[in-house]
């Protein structure tokens, strides 16, 4: 791991991007069906043991289905014979859209984590989408990925009993062109001039968990009331501040460490999110 601890003591000036006030983390009264499709670090991240989300979820009223690798619970007429295989950026367009998604509303698969609270029975309310870590590559240009991101709003507006949370993809240790990895999640994470400046609805939501594996001192969170994305102006790695801070040997898979902060830091945005989304109801 890259430790220049020494920095640390530099990382005091931080970025704010669009606070929110006065939130509710408090866990929603009764168990709320989610699913999270996911391939191997949404894996690790659920793990009792690695992350620790699924026993968070649990302990906050959230029961957790997945959509991962083999699932293939859907019509013969989906775009891929087995979707759980296709969890890709570009790969989205094909999962939301009314042959797919009935199937993952109804969907009971967990490979990953077993419920220690009981099935309420119903349908997923919740829907959490990421891409695995080499999607933290954009390439030289990230009109593509906007474009994609910005065609599912029509789905997503055409649902709003369903709230739908964008995880965006982890980084890797080493990414070509990261300051645009940087730039587009910023773009997610911007609610007055990105992705969702003029979506008219309170049903999508982004949790920026590439942010959060990038420095110690990055964060995306509810601090006092406040949902907070925060990027340090003084990295504690500042040869690297757009790539994986939590990883181990050459494995591209974020840490514990790196998974626990994250889960530490989404629970309660995702709370404060749930009751943001049934205040329009």
């Amino acid at each position: 791991m890259r430790n220049l601890f020494v920095l640390l003591l530099l990382a005091r000036c931080t970025i704010h991007r669009n606070p929110i006030e006065n939130v509710d983390t408090f866990p929603p009264e009764r168990v709320v069906k989610l699913v999270f499709i996911h391939h191997s670090c949404g894996r690790n991240w659920l793990e009792t043991g690695n992350g620790n989300l699924g026993d968070s979820l649990n302990a906050n009223n959230y029961y957790v289905s997945e959509c991962y690798y083999g699932w293939d619970e859907h019509p013969d007429t989906a775009h891929y014979s087995v979707m759980g295989d296709h969890t890709d950026t570009e790969d989205w367009p094909y999962w939301f859209n009314d042959v797919v998604m009935p199937s993952v509303y109804n969907s009971n698969s967990h490979p990953s984590y077993d419920n220690k609270i009981p099935d309420p029975g119903g349908e997923n309310e919740i829907i959490m989408f990421k891409s695995c870590f080499p999607c933290s590559y954009v390439g030289e240009s990230i009109e593509d990925e906007k474009e994609i991101y910005s065609s599912l709003l029509d789905y997503f507006g055409q649902h709003p009993e369903k709230m739908f949370v964008l995880i965006t993809p982890p980084p890797m240790i080493t990414i070509e062109n990261n300051h645009l990895t940087r730039e587009l999640t910023n773009w997610l994470c911007d609610y007055e001039n990105g992705w969702l400046k003029d979506y008219p609805l309170n049903n999508v939501f982004v949790f920026d968990f590439y942010n959060v594996l990038t420095d110690p001192n990055n964060h995306h969170r509810v601090e006092n009331g406040e949902i907070q994305q925060v990027v340090t102006d003084h990295p504690v790695d500042p040869e690297h501040p757009n790539e994986l801070y939590y990883y181990s040997g050459s494995d591209n898979h974020p840490t514990p460490e790196g998974n626990r902060k994250s889960t530490e830091e989404f629970v309660p945005l995702l709370n404060a999110y749930y009751h943001m989304w049934k205040q329009e109801e």
